[in-house]
């Protein structure tokens, strides 16, 4: 699962509903890249593609917005005009979640390295 976004959630909803990310995508105007791009938390929803995501899954859009990482405060549904995501009411900018990401994967890195290597010891 992403930093964000809570994949498992948006499988279950999907799940139920009898839909599939595909459908999911085509419901936001989205490509089924985009989509898998967003479940692996590379990619950030926009404010139309949590709304129309919400329509199809029948959910709340706070609850679409909050669960994909959208944005994280009160209200989400109503303020997702911000260009900026929201955590606990700090404002992070896409230059900060990107290094973020950076540092995450070097240190993913640095975990396969060093088990590998204690792999090759044993």
């Amino acid at each position: 699962m992403g930093m964000f976004f809570d994949s498992d959630w948006f499988d279950d909803q999907l799940k139920a509903s009898g839909l599939t990310r595909a459908s999911m995508a085509q419901a936001a105007g989205m490509t089924l890249d985009e989509i898998e791009m967003v479940f692996r938390d590379q990619r950030e929803l926009e404010r139309d593609e949590v709304r129309a995501i919400a329509r199809v899954l029948r959910s709340d859009p706070d609850e679409v917005a909050l669960r994909s990482g959208a944005g994280l405060s009160d209200g989400v549904g109503t303020d997702l005009d911000r260009s900026e995501p929201q955590v606990a009411g700090l404002a992070l900018s896409r230059e900060a979640l990107g290094g973020l990401h950076e540092r995450m994967d070097r240190l993913e890195q640095m975990l396969q390295m060093v088990i590998s290597r204690l792999d090759r010891v044993r």
